[in-house]
């Protein structure tokens, strides 16, 4: 797994624990008593899948201790749950990059599912198949990875559940130990959900795996940030629209043209695009059947959008919110430049309705991605 370059400050051979302190000594990180216990809690389990990795390299020097060698016992996970702006993720980055395990994944809980839908499917279309598909691929994964990061763990959907969550415990039982952040603490998952009660048991078996810290800091270090007022500019009205116009026409290389993006079997149209940009209204990406495939593709081959006229959301509006949550939620892990023209400021888009709560992330992260920061970071 390739360092992620925002953390080459810290030193190799630290612990959490100290790349922690050491960033508070910088002025890179302002210090938090519930940060310091999540690095503490990490810091053990970094110690116990060190002590494993020490334990599986010297199995494999003998040929007696191969063939006698057992399934390893579970490590217990960490859960880091709390509310939007807390530091989860980075210090779930700080870890992932300091463990010193060498099979390891730091992903978006959005694109393992993608990519785990995927390659079931290629596997339910091999013609002689021993396990069943989500068996197979658990032993393809363990084998691969010894430890996976998940960032925004959450599950809205049931068809999606029943899978993931029979993979992610198929792969617990194989050995892989799993660290996640998550707004939603386990037993709260699906909630709502009609028929949740026959997922109860796979839930409560992925949750005995691990060990849920809460990070109740006491702010949302996301805010407070020096924001570019171009980047969200309200109202949406003519003199939005010719701002960002000229946003488009300072990032556009090459002609500007309607053109569309091959997701799978199907096209996500793009009304607008000029190279490395692209521009569409809110309707375009949340009024259609999109969902984080086509979303990661649009991130991917753009990494500058551009969203016009982004609407003040009521609760009838909750499928449309729940695509706007979706898609920030992957133009953020990408590191996505967004600007974009809107009827009102983040945080009073979508204040009531199904998944108001988690809205609440939305408008956080969007309050960062438009800082000059983030900006100039991403540029």
């Amino acid at each position: 797994m390739s360092s992620n370059p925002a953390l080459a400050w810290m030193p190799a051979n630290a612990t959490l624990s100290q790349a922690y302190a050491l960033g508070v000594s910088k002025g890179l990180i302002q210090r938090d008593e519930a940060q310091e216990k999540a690095t503490r809690v990490l810091d053990r389990l970094a110690e116990r899948l060190a002590a494993r990795e020490k334990e599986n390299a010297s199995l494999a020097k003998g040929f007696w201790s191969r063939l006698t060698k057992t399934k390893p016992d579970p490590i217990e996970g960490v859960y880091l749950v709390g509310d939007v702006g807390r530091g989860k993720s980075m210090l779930m980055d700080m870890f992932c990059q300091l463990v010193p395990v060498e099979k390891k994944q730091r992903i978006h809980f959005h694109a393992f599912m993608q990519e785990a839908h995927k390659a079931l499917f290629a596997l339910q279309k091999l013609p002689k198949l021993e396990d069943d598909p989500v068996t197979a691929l658990a032993k393809d994964l363990s084998k691969k990875y010894t430890l996976i990061c998940f960032d925004e763990f959450q599950m809205h959907d049931m068809s999606d559940a029943v899978v993931i969550l029979r993979l992610l415990n198929a792969l617990i039982s194989m050995g892989t130990v799993f660290v996640a952040t998550s707004n939603t603490a386990p037993e709260d998952l699906l909630a709502g959900n009609v028929g949740r009660t026959v997922m109860l048991p796979f839930i409560r078996t992925f949750a005995s795996h691990m060990r849920v810290v809460h990070l109740q800091a006491a702010r949302d270090y996301r805010r407070g940030r020096d924001e570019d007022d171009t980047a969200w500019i309200v109202p949406a009205d003519d003199a939005a629209r010719k701002r960002l116009d000229a946003v488009f026409a300072e990032y556009a290389t090459g002609p500007a043209e309607p053109t569309e993006l091959a997701v799978g079997s199907r096209h996500v149209p793009i009304p607008l695009a000029a190279g490395r940009i692209a521009r569409f209204d809110f309707e375009d990406l949340c009024d259609r059947a999109l969902g984080p495939a086509d979303y990661l593709a649009l991130g991917a081959k753009f990494p500058v959008v551009i969203i016009d006229d982004i609407p003040l959301m009521d609760p009838d509006s909750f499928d449309k919110a729940r695509r706007f949550i979706t898609l920030i939620d992957v133009f953020y892990e990408q590191h996505t430049v967004l600007f974009a023209s809107a009827a009102c400021m983040p945080e009073q888009l979508y204040r009531s309705g199904e998944n108001a709560q988690i809205f609440e992330r939305t408008a956080s992260r969007l309050e960062e991605m438009r800082s000059r920061t983030w900006l100039a970071a991403a540029a």
